[in-house]
């Protein structure tokens, strides 16, 4: 019975050390809505990022915010294609975020009344650095990114804080 006992705490304590707790944005317009900092980041990259730069994330909250804005400017490729491959960011011919491709390293340049932008990783407030408040860019940056890392799923809670939470999948964690 004392072995039964001994396993049981041993499989609480490694399934507790493995659970990450985000903090939820209870204010805003996320105010009542239960959302946890990945969820809003993922759900509205423009506000996260305005939000931490206001500093309107308090106590643990901004802590966890400062982890997790550093974990999404560098976020590597997935890793069937690193090192062979880059994030290639297409800016339309009037100045705006449209998207990104992850293409071949070796790939030449483009020609074209776009511009392109390539770089090793993702940083998830390239397109603010274009433009602030650029909602529509942002969305088209996460629909490249879902399609890219998440095989075009929905962003389930428990995927994408898994995601923010594996320290292998950024090049700064």
């Amino acid at each position: 019975m004392a072995n039964a006992k001994h396993v049981l705490n041993q499989d609480m304590f490694l399934t507790w050390r493995n659970l990450k707790m985000w903090g939820e944005v209870n204010f805003g317009k996320w105010k009542g809505k239960g959302k946890t900092l990945p969820q809003v980041l993922v759900a509205d990259p423009d506000w996260f990022f305005w939000a931490l730069d206001e500093g309107a994330f308090k106590g643990s909250l901004a802590t966890e915010a400062e982890k997790l804005a550093r974990r999404a400017r560098s976020i590597k490729l997935p890793s069937a294609l690193a090192g062979t491959h880059c994030i290639q960011h297409w800016i339309s011919h009037d100045g705006k975020y449209a998207r990104f491709d992850l293409i071949e390293s070796s790939q030449g340049p483009h020609h074209g009344s776009s511009t392109e932008v390539r770089r090793p990783t993702l940083n998830m407030e390239f397109p603010r650095g274009i433009k602030q408040y650029d909602k529509l860019g942002c969305k088209q940056l996460m629909d490249s990114f879902k399609y890219h890392w998440f095989e075009g799923k929905p962003f389930k809670k428990a995927k994408v804080e898994a995601f923010f939470d594996n320290v292998a999948n950024f090049e700064n964690p």
